[in-house]
């Protein structure tokens, strides 16, 4: 992993250490007369971000944040001087640092079934046991496994010494510990990765590609709250270690264009972006045009995805809207979770996972190497879905493994830098050959 520039400029509340790489204080650390936000610099007005750091400075703030890949950070500024700042001509615009997380209501469930008497000794942990929805999407029947991919789970870390799980690596972005500290002490960040990621050894659950290189990017904090700079400094992360795919199973009430910039960089950058559509409820699966996802689901640029149920019906705590790409199974879904044991739980968190699964999948079989073919893994993962529910609640369809991997645009060796030079080489042929064309047609003019 390379090395990050990005870091914390200044004191970030009581208690805390100063220089702390990447940790941006929760909400809770500030006074009440101070606000956090995005501050971004008016193009061409400043030299460097070192000018906006005195702007901030001069109204009593302080700059927490910087960034390796975007041109604006996060700052604690006092509610008297956020209008001083603003009318700034140097600075573009303020936009309020808003909450993300998971839902409150987030209940996993411990069944018999998968409980081993000795969560610390591996030996004792159950026989393998897929889950439903790995079998329906029909990942338990192709040969890839996502080897050689790397993928970030941004959520509430993962728990490094499961016996189901290997963590490649991954950095913290919560106020919960210092940046080295990703482990997951809430529970969900943990079974979304075994969704996803949990290793094929005949113990306990297997994930969609259990040799996927997983990564605890923890961007919410142990009770499962965070803020939208630690989902942008989670993806920062990202880009800057060439994480090709990028998973949130979180979201929040409100847009952000400070977010939505971090998206639009990262995507056109060749990371794929993936996120749960959220459980704000429907009113059936026809019901698109009272939309209740959460964002960033609803982000052009992020593949969002809902949950059905086992009998193949849209999930009741399901978002919907015009921004769904895909459906996946969401309820009652067996993976791991902290205390080295599983947990069955529901939600698009979990269905969201599936997803990303299936994209490692693709990107293994394509060949890829980092980032670059989001858009044609995005292209595959849509034109192979598989129609269930017939509406728009579900975009394209369920997420179809088998398919996917075996569509002609997932061959082996098509990567997406070949295919630009394939196409630059045959332009460059046919050029040739008019240029051939034409001085074979002089050539008939005079003899």
């Amino acid at each position: 992993m390379k090395c990050s520039r990005r870091r914390v400029l200044g004191g970030i509340g009581a208690g805390a250490v100063a220089g702390l790489v990447g940790t941006p204080a929760s909400a809770t650390e500030f006074e009440p007369d101070t606000e956090r936000v995005f501050v971004h610099p008016e193009t061409g007005l400043l030299d460097g971000l070192s000018d906006l750091f005195d702007l901030v400075d001069a109204v009593g703030g302080t700059t927490l944040l910087e960034f390796d890949n975007f041109e604006f950070v996060v700052a604690e500024v006092p509610s008297a001087g956020l209008e001083e700042l603003r009318r700034d001509d140097r600075v573009a615009f303020v936009e309020d640092d808003d909450e993300t997380g998971i839902p409150g209501d987030w209940s996993p469930s411990l069944p018999d079934l998968l409980d081993p008497p000795d969560g610390a000794d591996c030996a004792t942990h159950p026989d393998q046991r897929p889950s439903w929805g790995l079998e329906r999407i029909g990942a338990d029947g192709v040969e890839q496994n996502g080897a050689g991919v790397d993928m970030g789970i941004l959520d509430t870390g993962i728990q490094s010494g499961h016996c189901s799980l290997s963590v490649a690596g991954g950095r913290n972005f919560t106020g919960d510990g210092p940046p080295g500290d990703y482990e997951d002490r809430h529970g969900h960040g943990t079974h979304v990765a075994g969704i996803v990621g949990a290793l094929d050894n005949d113990r306990g659950v297997v994930g969609v590609a259990p040799d996927v290189n997983l990564h605890a990017v923890k961007v919410l904090n142990d009770d499962g709250s965070g803020r939208y700079s630690q989902l942008v400094a989670g993806i920062d992360w990202c880009m800057s270690n060439d994480i090709e795919l990028i998973s949130m199973s979180l979201g929040g009430e409100s847009e952000s264009s400070s977010l939505a910039r971090a998206i639009d960089k990262a995507h056109s950058a060749g990371h794929l972006l993936l996120c749960a559509a959220g459980n704000e409820g429907n009113d059936g699966p026809d019901s698109c045009d009272a939309a209740t996802m959460t964002y960033p689901a609803t982000h052009e640029n992020v593949v969002a995805v809902t949950a059905m149920n086992e009998d193949e019906t849209l999930a009741s705590y399901s978002s919907v809207g015009s921004a769904v790409d895909l459906l996946a199974p969401g309820t009652e879904i067996n993976s791991t979770t902290v205390d080295n044991r599983y947990a069955q739980a529901s939600g698009t968190s979990m269905a969201c996972p599936f997803v990303t699964g299936v994209a490692a999948l693709v990107w293994e079989r394509r060949d890829e190497n980092g980032p670059g073919p989001n858009d044609p893994v995005r292209e595959i993962l849509g034109g192979t879905a598989e129609t269930v529910l017939g509406t728009c609640a579900e975009g394209d369809g369920l997420v179809n493994a088998r398919a996917a991997v075996g569509d002609e645009r997932a061959t082996e060796g098509t990567t997406w830098n070949d295919g630009v030079v394939a196409g630059l080489r045959s332009l460059l042929e046919r050029v040739v050959d008019l240029i051939a064309d034409f001085f074979e047609w002089l050539r008939g003019l005079f003899s």
